[in-house]
């Protein structure tokens, strides 16, 4: 079997790295960037006494934006193949078993990865949160990420999948979402700005309905029952939180 580096990106996340740590374990190496956490997460990682004691390497860094943290994270791994992981994500037994038939076979593939969501620990099936198939692993060389937001892998392999999941946060609140939003909505508007994007008072009034409607009905998020309504408006509140930041990208820019 090729040997794997497990490459994790994070920043204060006490709450759940040593879950995504024990589920790498087995992993021949695990590389942590971190971005100057403030909290336990260092603690937790560099213990001594865990399974992952021997393996890991931790490296903090400043955070340069998500595409730059994981270019630097791939510069760090020691092989060929590397399997990524975000802090608040775990490698389900079943995703550990599928890797390593992957690596025993040693294709030259990258490998989209289900990610299964979670909100107040119930699966969540439907809605614009599915499917979720983030690239995680693959062969280092040649490979580079791009984009600020969403950032994706640019190389030249040809793409596998892998059904075996991700397991992300599986109790995710609302005060986890809007933490996120609030820092996701800002490098998108600004993003989208830098793009050429405007909005208008009419495109801020119709965001919600227009967000809220699409993944209740159109992805089927009323599948999901009172916790598909629920992210429908979280996702109707952070689409219009988008175009206000991006109002007030314009109208800074218009005093300066």
């Amino acid at each position: 079997m090729q040997p794997v580096s497990a490459l994790l990106i994070i920043k204060n996340e006490e709450q759940y790295i040593e879950r995504a740590l024990a589920s790498v374990a087995w992993c021949d190496e695990i590389v942590v960037i971190d971005a100057m956490s403030t909290d336990r997460t260092k603690e937790i990682c560099i213990r001594k006494d865990t399974p992952w004691a021997k393996t890991v390497r931790f490296i903090e860094r400043p955070w340069l934006g998500f595409a730059g943290q994981r270019n630097f994270a791939l510069a760090q791994a020691s092989h060929e193949w590397v399997f990524f992981l975000d802090g608040d994500e775990a490698c389900s037994p079943g995703l550990e078993t599928a890797i390593k038939q992957v690596l025993a076979e040693n294709p030259k593939k990258q490998f989209k990865i289900r990610r299964q969501e979670y909100f107040l620990k119930k699966p969540i099936h439907h809605g614009i949160w599915n499917p979720s198939t983030p690239i995680r692993l693959f062969p280092k060389s040649g490979v580079k990420f791009i984009g600020e937001v969403h950032e994706g892998v640019a190389s030249r392999w040809e793409t596998g999948l892998i059904d075996a999941p991700i397991l992300h946060v599986e109790d995710l609140r609302i005060e986890r979402f809007l933490n996120k939003l609030n820092h996701y909505t800002t490098l998108q508007a600004q993003a989208d700005y830098d793009s050429g994007h405007r909005t208008s008072v009419l495109r801020i009034l119709l965001s919600f309905p227009a967000m809220f409607y699409k993944n209740y009905f159109y992805y089927g998020a009323y599948k999901d029952g009172v916790h598909g309504v629920i992210i429908s408006i979280l996702e109707g509140v952070s689409r219009t939180v988008r175009h206000l930041k991006i109002w007030q990208i314009t109208q800074v820019s218009k005093l300066n």
